[in-house]
């Protein structure tokens, strides 16, 4: 088997079909296209609105990660996008509809599950500490809130990395994924570095987007070599095109919630997962989901089953110890490499 990585550690909801923080998987829909840092920048509004996500960590460690208010998301929505109708009214009244609006304004329970297990991974130094992986990559990325363990992750210990986003809606990407990651940065640090300990799952407020604000940001990415690409449109041997290889001697990490909740679904993720786990010899899956997607016929199982027909092994974590993951339907935490 290929070398294994050893680190990995309100809107949460229960229901058995999500398509949340993830992409639907018909080839059909918006062109793949990629969206520039600036141009992305450029469509922000003046202030964020923002709450706090809580993510517990097996050992109990605890962190709170800013997430951009679904109204805020919304009122921008409706004031200044100039978005299909359908994309609005889906955000209010279903989870999804596909080949419209797959999901990813919403953060889903098996996101966090995944986030909880990287809390603790990350930091391993007896592992890998991210220093043998330059590249984090959120097939569905949504909120992104498994990566943004990781990016704070990177930005606390100045650990160079690309972090790359990929969501069937672009709007999601200028709505929430970056918003997110800019609120990580901004409220989860202090000038000096250091972690922001004040805040607590109470958390709330704006933050303001000034020019001067915006320029920090990127500036302080350019000292610190952290580098992102936003990828929006279907899974597609051609939005795997748009992903480079990590380097020889280093390996990519990708990671993915709620994405294999019918056999359609399951077909095209492992499709571009094992085209990506099949560029470097040190990569890694490690992917939150649900065990059984009742009604519409995804499941565990059938994620092992489609990546062995593939030459590739995909093993549930044991003793993850991730807090409420029994609870409800049955949730598992997934790893897939190359045999």
């Amino acid at each position: 088997m290929a070398f294994r990585f050893g680190f990995g550690g309100d809107e949460d909801s229960g229901d058995v079909a999500p398509a949340g923080d993830q992409q639907k998987t018909q080839v059909e829909g918006p062109p793949v296209q990629e969206h520039a840092l600036q141009d992305l920048l450029g469509t922000l509004p003046d202030q964020l609105s923002y709450s706090t996500v809580q993510i517990e960590s097996p050992t109990g460690r605890i962190l709170h990660l800013p997430r951009r208010e679904h109204y805020d998301i919304r009122l921008q929505l409706l004031s200044k996008d100039n978005l299909d109708d359908d994309v609005v009214d889906q955000l209010d009244n279903s989870d999804l509809r596909s080949g419209i609006y797959e999901g990813g304004f919403k953060t889903w329970e098996c996101s966090l599950d995944l986030a909880s297990l990287l809390l603790d991974r990350g930091p391993r130094k007896d592992i890998d500490d991210l220093v043998r992986c330059d590249q984090i990559i959120e097939l569905g990325a949504g909120t992104a809130i498994p990566s943004l363990v990781l990016f704070q992750h990177a930005l606390l210990n100045n650990i160079p990395m690309t972090f790359v986003f990929a969501d069937y809606n672009d709007a999601v990407l200028r709505l929430a994924t970056l918003p997110n990651v800019l609120l990580t940065w901004a409220l989860n640090t202090t000038p000096d570095g250091t972690p922001n300990h004040s805040m607590d799952v109470s958390s709330k407020g704006e933050l303001e987007l000034s020019s001067t604000i915006l320029q920090r940001f990127k500036d302080d990415m350019t000292s610190k070599n952290i580098n992102f690409k936003f990828l929006s449109g279907p899974w597609s041997t051609e939005l795997a095109s748009y992903i480079p290889a990590s380097a020889p001697d280093l390996g990519s990490v990708i990671l993915a919630a709620e994405t294999i909740y019918s056999p359609a679904s399951t077909e095209a993720f492992v499709e571009i997962l094992i085209t990506l786990l099949k560029r470097v010899k040190m990569a890694k899956a490690m992917i939150g989901a649900k065990r059984m997607y009742f009604g519409v016929g995804g499941s565990v199982d059938a994620l092992k089953e489609a990546c062995r027909e593939r030459g590739a092994v995909a093993y549930e974590i044991e003793n993850h110890g991730v807090p409420s993951m029994d609870a409800g339907v049955g949730r598992a935490l997934v790893e897939v490499q190359m045999y």
